[in-house]
């Protein structure tokens, strides 16, 4: 089915312009503006890595290993629909390098609430900034529905464990209901639960919010950065300058995109509906549909990029662990 959806979505986005023109936009990317991609792409890579090392604590985890865990967990949470590929952080610290399930669970949940979290700051100050009434959708109904989400998300944030532990209760509620309870699988995913719910208050009780947030206010930083520089080294050969390319719209048009990969379906890895959101975002800000889709190809880099490094990242991981066997 994503497959299908993919190649549907592609083939349509496609034939709204002429191949050739946008086989030449990827020939004549500007290599300094792609490098500089690169650059800020592995500071966001090695700020994500410093954030879960700081979850992990007091447990010791190295940077080559933590890093490995992040290129793995970045090539995999745009591969799955609803971002379930980010679980893959889970699975590596704690089957590949032992780390127990609940630091790892923990330090997953802290991060990924925090991801969305910083969401708004920069959708709400972008929406501002571009201007209410300036494009042709209603941008103070843009402005309501971040504000609501980011005190939704900051409610979930500041009241972790109680929800933590509702989730446990009702959990536990469902086993009884269905006579599973004295099953052993049940009883050990109750144990893992409560022995996170346990981790989580132990995150809480070192009183780091407000560096992680502002960690996680870098991360997101750097990664609209990397794509903005990026986007500017792909259109460049159709005379588009830093000077003219709206830094504060590429972000509205990367969070419409990103919006795409939450859904319940998507295109394989994301390909097709994070090109046709990006592409509908800009032109709903005016951009002309040419280079609204042209620009989309932003899209296969990133890929391309976070896929290099995540597969190598696996091969390394797995010549480690077979010399460690011998």
């Amino acid at each position: 089915m994503s497959t299908v959806l993919s190649a549907i979505l592609i083939w349509f986005l496609l034939s709204q312009v002429e191949f050739e023109d946008f086989a030449q936009t990827f020939v004549q990317i500007y290599i300094p503006g792609l490098l500089a991609f690169s650059v800020l792409s592995l500071l966001g890579a090695t700020l994500r890595a410093w954030r879960y090392k700081v979850l992990l604590q007091p447990q010791h985890i190295s940077w080559g290993s933590i890093y490995l865990v992040t290129f793995i967990r970045n090539l995999f949470v745009d591969l799955f629909p609803a971002r379930i590929g980010s679980i893959s952080y889970i699975y590596v610290l704690n089957k590949s390098l032992r780390y127990s399930f609940e630091s790892a669970a923990s330090s997953f949940v802290v991060a990924f609430i925090l991801d969305f979290l910083t969401l708004s700051p920069f959708l709400v100050f972008s929406i501002l900034v571009v201007g209410l009434g300036t494009t042709s959708v209603s941008n103070t109904t843009f402005l309501l529905i971040a504000f609501l989400f980011f005190v939704i998300l900051f409610l979930v944030f500041w009241r972790m464990t109680p929800i933590a532990r509702f989730f446990l209760n009702f959990y536990q509620w469902m086993l009884k209901v269905f006579r599973q309870e004295k099953r052993k699988w049940a009883e050990t995913s109750v144990e893992k639960i409560h022995l996170t719910i346990e981790e989580l208050i132990r995150i809480r009780k070192r009183k780091i919010d407000l560096p992680l947030f502002i960690l996680s206010l870098g991360i997101r930083l750097v990664k609209y950065l990397s794509l903005y520089i990026l986007l500017f080294s792909l259109l460049r050969s159709h005379r588009f300058s830093l000077e003219n390319l709206s830094f504060f719209k590429a972000i509205l048009g990367i969070t419409g995109a990103e919006m795409s990969s939450a859904l319940p379906i998507k295109g394989i890895g994301g390909f097709g509906t994070w090109e046709s959101a990006w592409a509908l975002t800009l032109m709903l800000m005016g951009f002309e549909k040419r280079v609204a889709i042209l620009s989309s190809g932003i899209h296969l880099i990133t890929n391309l990029f976070e896929y290099i490094l995540g597969i190598s990242s696996i091969l390394i991981l797995s010549i480690f662990r077979t010399k460690g066997k011998k």
